[in-house]
């Protein structure tokens, strides 16, 4: 009987230490829009180069300039928690696709 109260407890512990921690959620709201959007061209640099560093590793090199900068939208926010972008890094990445994007 105790055996079996001990691997159930084991088994629970195992079991909650494993599962999925909560992280924030990245919506749409969390990407900036056309009009937050950084034209800096430091910025949009910086946007290049994770795009190509962080983007491109998973998928290759998507031609974005087919769609708009609002269709995009929803694409990078789903993107964003995969690749890990903190904050800044969102907003480079943001700043890049809306410069290259079909106006």
């Amino acid at each position: 009987m105790k055996k079996a109260i001990v691997s159930a407890m084991l088994l629970a512990v195992v079991m909650v230490a494993c599962t999925p921690k909560a992280s924030p959620s990245v919506t749409e709201a969390t990407i900036p829009t056309e009009s937050a959007v950084s034209k800096s061209s430091a910025t949009i640099s910086a946007g290049q180069t994770i795009f190509t560093t962080k983007c491109t590793r998973c998928h290759g090199q998507k031609p974005v300039e087919k769609w708009t900068y609002e269709e995009l939208r929803p694409v990078l926010a789903s993107m964003v928690k995969k690749a890990k972008l903190d904050k800044t890094e969102t907003e480079q990445v943001s700043a890049y696709v809306y410069s290259r994007a079909k106006k």
